[in-house]
């Protein structure tokens, strides 16, 4: 994975200063530059060269005594002995490089660490058990850091907050490109309505947000984990950006946000009582929001990623009256079998497919799929994710559902996901539909 070739014959190779490294001139360029440094190889693999700043100074000062480079579905955090970036002796210079292929998109962090969690010493200390490394992994992800030399606007990732990678040939984000570069306008928060959502059936309450990209008669897209897509993470923007430009029909967006991650392991788990409460209590409000302004929902489409993309493609199989447009990214359609979490080329390999999952369902006829209309997408960096999304397209297909399915090249992802929605849209809701 990292070579320790030795920075300045890095730099030489990537056309960077060179001449007193970690000094204050030094750095300055550096930051001019922009990172992460980019060169592409051959057809296939791009080599990538990654620089972080120590903030507390040389070795003699940092306590740092490691840091992780976390490059999300590229390098193994599943291993006590991951990736790991090489100090210049005598700098605040950390660096490291990998090869990545030129179609990948990726968000990436830093992860500094203590010399008592060092792998290699909490090892030593642990049972050397896979929940021991796990929970290793836990610990210092929380240390994790975007990478400050990065121009792109930073992301919101499952540890924390991350930087983005665009590979060379990776393929165009509609609207993204234009966030990135600071061309949209921010959304006002006049423009976002709050409900709250209080369920005596689930025995909790939230906030959720309504958003619409016009005034008039729309469909309603609901997006499950709804605080990752808020206004702050340029989703709205783009949107907004996307309608005006004619890519995408007119909508309005409800975004259910998930309270924590014990209730949404349990709510987006195929679960029939969350969206029975969803329909009957938080649907009405929705409606009556927009009932207000004389506009109304002209029909319903139900979007998540992970759990939320399997959550997604149960509403549609369990209340076909309601649901018939889906968008699945990265769906765990590995449910609700969590062995295969743990081994799961074991279990693949005596059980294709797991009991009583999605597809099984499908291909066994105890739910219809043959009103669906669905997008769903999965990384190449997803490992057994493919096998289990390739399954369920099948059995969809199979059974008279229509599936636009697509393999991107990236992983398990927020900073995929934020394609694979636009796409999805451009799939369901097309702009001449408002035509």
């Amino acid at each position: 994975m990292i070579e320790n070739t030795g920075l300045p014959q890095l730099l030489r190779c990537f056309l960077l200063p060179e001449s007193q490294i970690g000094s204050r001139k030094w750095w300055k360029d550096i930051r001019s530059i922009g990172a992460p440094f980019i060169k592409v190889q051959n057809a296939q693999t791009s080599v990538v060269l990654f620089i972080w700043q120590d903030p507390q100074g040389t070795e003699d000062k940092s306590s740092t005594a490691s840091v992780l480079l976390d490059v999300n579905s590229i390098t193994d955090h599943h291993s006590w002995t991951p990736a790991s970036m090489h100090r210049v002796k005598g700098t605040d210079v950390w660096y490291g490089q990998l090869e990545i292929g030129v179609e990948w998109r990726g968000s990436y962090s830093f992860i500094p660490i203590e010399k008592n969690q060092l792998p290699e010493v909490v090892r030593l200390l642990s049972d050397n058990s896979r929940m021991a490394q796990r929970n290793w992994w836990m610990g210092v992800a929380k240390n994790q850091t975007f990478d400050p030399l990065n121009k792109r606007p930073a992301v919101s990732s499952g540890w924390g907050v991350s930087s983005v990678l665009h590979l060379p040939h990776a393929p165009l984000e509609l609207g993204w490109d234009e966030w990135e570069k600071g061309l949209l306008n921010d959304v006002s928060e006049a423009r976002i309505q709050t409900l709250m959502w209080q369920s005596y059936v689930l025995d909790n309450q939230r906030d959720c947000w309504l958003f619409s990209t016009t005034m008039d008669d729309a469909p309603l897209v609901i997006l499950l984990d709804g605080q990752k897509w808020n206004a702050a993470s340029g989703t709205l923007s783009v949107l907004q950006y996307l309608t005006d430009t004619g890519k995408i029909a007119p909508a309005h967006y409800l975004l259910i946000p998930s309270i924590d991650s014990k209730t949404r392991w349990h709510e987006l788990g195929c679960y029939r009582p969350f969206w029975e409460s969803l329909i009957d209590g938080l649907l009405p409000i929705v409606e009556s929001k927009l009932a207000a302004s004389n506009r109304s929902v002209s029909e319903y489409l139900v979007a998540g990623q992970s759990l939320g993309g399997l959550s997604s493609l149960y509403a549609g199989v369990t209340f076909p009256d309601v649901f018939s447009k889906v968008i699945s990214l990265s769906g765990s359609f590995w449910w609700p079998d969590k062995d295969r979490m743990i081994d799961s080329d074991k279990v693949i390999a005596s059980k294709p497919i797991p009991a009583n999952s999605l597809a099984e369902q499908i291909l066994n006829d105890r739910v219809s799929v043959s009103h669906l209309k669905v997008y769903q997408s999965v990384g190449t960096g997803e490992g057994d994710m493919c096998v289990y999304n390739e399954q369920t397209c099948q059995a969809i297909r199979g059974k008279g559902g229509r599936v636009q399915y697509e393999v991107f090249c990236g992983g398990h992802d927020w900073l995929s996901w934020r394609s694979g929605l636009i796409k999805g849209l451009s799939f369901l809701i097309p702009a001449d539909m408002a035509g």
